[in-house]
């Protein structure tokens, strides 16, 4: 039987964070320029989000299971698409639902498969199980940092290692080296966000810069306009970033930055601007291992970068990450 539909692509899309809608927009950008049209694209979405609003494909209701299954006999493949689909920080909900979508996709007769994952923390054992059981009814498995390859070998599943899906994106970032000093802190437990706050503000009184708060979510714009409002935290002002258009054109007036979130840091890394990562999980302290940024947990007094950075490797990772792509994707295509 002959589908409309060549990928459904699926993952936190639709909630206003810019990491995810970043990475739905680098994956329907490899499709593309792998030979898929939007219009044989849909994503599962909580909202219209970035890529559904420039009719880059064709949004499904992620929360009504009818249009879910719809979509699902429509398409020859399901594109778990990135980020931390299967972690369990703070319920089993996130396992529990990719897992679901997994399975019916069986059910429909549409061949799953993942790529640009960072798989855990998994805590709980039901979660551990919900997500191997998802990942193993996968036919191809590409995770983005070592820690998520030792689980696929650790469940006996095969999978390998390329960079995240937004890596494509690089080619539009640069900094030209202005006087902003970018500062992200998130919601997370055990006072790190005040730890993040307190190395933000001795990065801004040290280096003279104009201290930004930059939001890549609701979450983060609340808390930081709250730190900010009772003096834990020094910024002129914060500002929520919706694109990556939005982010080029902040970046290319930063001098450095300091902050929690990966594709915070990961963008610091495309448009050559030196980062300090103060991480909150595993994948953003791996990210920084991999890509020479300084680290700080909280504890002691941070080291801050000034020297721009242009690293060499970008260009390497990009051609990694599409070749990648391109293998998996022509093998899900092909049935194999």
């Amino acid at each position: 039987m002959s589908r409309p539909l060549d990928v459904v692509l699926c993952g936190y899309y639709g909630f206003g964070n810019l990491g995810d809608e970043l990475m739905a927009e680098s994956l329907l950008g490899l499709l593309k320029k792998n030979g898929v049209p939007g219009e044989r694209i849909a994503i599962l979405s909580a909202a219209q989000g970035v890529a559904a609003d420039r009719g880059e494909a064709s949004r499904v209701d992620r929360w009504s299971p009818l249009e879910v299954m719809s979509a699902l006999r429509s398409s020859r493949t399901l594109l778990l698409g990135g980020g931390g689909l299967f972690q369990d920080s703070t319920s089993t909900r996130s396992c529990a639902y990719y897992w679901g979508v997994a399975r019916m996709a069986r059910l429909a007769g549409c061949r799953p498969w993942a790529f640009g994952q960072s798989i855990g923390p998994l805590e709980r054992g039901m979660a551990r199980f919900l997500a191997r059981d998802a990942l193993s009814l996968c036919r191809a498995r590409v995770v983005r940092d070592r820690g998520s390859m030792s689980l696929l070998e650790e469940w006996d599943l095969a999978g390998e290692i390329a960079p995240d899906p937004v890596f494509s994106m690089a080619p539009g970032f640069s900094s030209g080296g202005g006087d902003l000093l970018l500062v992200n802190v998130r919601p997370w437990r055990g006072g790190l966000p005040e730890a993040a706050s307190l190395a933000a503000t001795r990065a801004g009184e040290t280096s003279g810069l104009d201290p930004i708060g930059v939001a890549l979510s609701g979450e983060d714009e609340l808390l930081m306009k709250d730190l900010r409002s009772r003096g834990a935290l020094t910024l002129s002002r914060v500002v929520r970033i919706a694109d990556a258009s939005e982010a080029r054109e902040l970046w290319s007036k930063a001098r450095a930055a300091v902050g929690m979130r990966l594709h915070f840091c990961l963008i610091s890394v495309l448009a050559g601007v030196p980062c300090l990562a103060v991480p909150y999980d595993p994948k953003v302290k791996s990210f920084a291992e991999d890509w020479g940024l300084p680290v700080w947990d909280g504890v002691g007094l941070p080291s801050f970068p000034l020297e721009p950075r242009h690293d060499a490797r970008l260009d390497e990772a990009r051609g990694v990450l599409e070749e990648v792509f391109r293998r998996a994707l022509e093998g899900m295509l092909s049935g194999e």
